[in-house]
């Protein structure tokens, strides 16, 4: 069947409005915006990422685009494979010329603080995208996931991703029912006397478990007196280990914290300061540990308390 000269050109004109829609399809650019209201534009999924926190890192790595990482810090050592990563300095002290020399396609930092911003100021001078993410609650870490899942053209990995740690949190707070909230205290810090407030993942991971954070102070992080921790009497005290905290972690040494009550009831946890401190998709068993030890040291408690009944007595 021949087509008309009208037919034709209908059909070619058609097509000529369908061409530049296909092309912008092919060519479109993913766009995000990052925790500091900057917006960040990539012609195709990130190939070459820098990751300036160890976060990050593992965040990459979860929604399977470790491939993809050029670039990490010299602390960042899980999953394994980031071990043989090139090492670009420190989240905060950075190595520019490093992070240049690796070519990437995208930075992604992980803290807003004065002191690392110098860095993504001038990467982003060089035409460089750098994406900012911060995330201080569990709704903030999805958000994160979702946004780099995006930048690295992993969404259905990313959505998974998020599923599986609601679920596993769902899981945490049936499994181990807590009879009420433990008031809990998160030393990051000694002797400095460094505590997690408000604006920190540890105030959400405490909440997750079933616990309060004794520090309602809106901010990251606090420094409190011992006299002030003793009036507070918290129920349980955390000690984070690492890079922040390696002295003198046996806390019944230290003068004056034997009046502490978690100190006098024994209920002292020393945990991983990466595990702990860092959000990321980790942060889920940050909450699975504290929970069970919450759940555990309440048993207790009601152990206790009924063996302290007259009846019990009488047995």
């Amino acid at each position: 069947m021949k087509l008309s000269y009208k037919d034709m050109h209908l059909s070619l004109f058609c097509l000529a409005l369908l061409l530049p829609f296909h092309y912008c399809l092919a060519h479109a650019e993913i766009t995000i915006t990052d925790d500091t209201g900057c917006q960040i534009s990539l012609k195709r999924p990130a190939q070459r990422i820098v990751s300036l926190y160890g976060g990050i890192t593992e965040t990459v790595c979860a929604i399977g685009a470790c491939d993809a990482l050029a670039g990490v810090t010299k602390r960042d050592s899980w999953p394994s494979q980031v071990k043989t990563k090139t090492k670009i300095g420190t989240h905060m002290r950075p190595n520019l010329e490093l992070i240049v020399g690796l070519k990437p396609d995208l930075v992604i930092q992980g803290s807003s603080r004065h002191g690392s911003q110098i860095v993504v100021q001038k990467l982003r001078n060089m035409k460089i995208p750098v994406a900012i993410f911060n995330p201080t609650t569990f709704e903030g870490l999805f958000s994160t996931i979702k946004r780099i899942s995006i930048l690295c053209g992993h969404n259905k990995e990313g959505q998974k991703l998020i599923k599986t740690i609601k679920a596993r949190l769902d899981k945490c707070q049936k499994d181990y029912p807590l009879p009420s909230k433990p008031k809990v205290i998160f030393e990051v810090s000694y002797p400095s006397l460094l505590f997690a407030a408000k604006r920190n993942i540890v105030n959400d991971i405490i909440a997750q478990a079933g616990g309060e954070n004794a520090v309602k102070l809106d901010k990251k992080f606090v420094r409190y007196s011992v006299e002030q921790i003793i009036l507070d009497a918290p129920d349980v005290y955390i000690i984070q280990k690492g890079p922040m905290n390696r002295t003198n972690l046996d806390i019944k040494k230290r003068v004056n914290f034997q009046a502490i009550e978690a100190v006098k009831q024994g209920h002292i946890l020393i945990v991983d300061e990466f595990l702990f401190s860092r959000p990321g998709p980790r942060s889920v068993q940050a909450v699975e540990l504290l929970r069970k030890y919450l759940y555990k040291i309440a048993g207790e408690q009601s152990t206790y308390r009924q063996s302290e009944t007259p009846e019990a007595q009488s047995k």
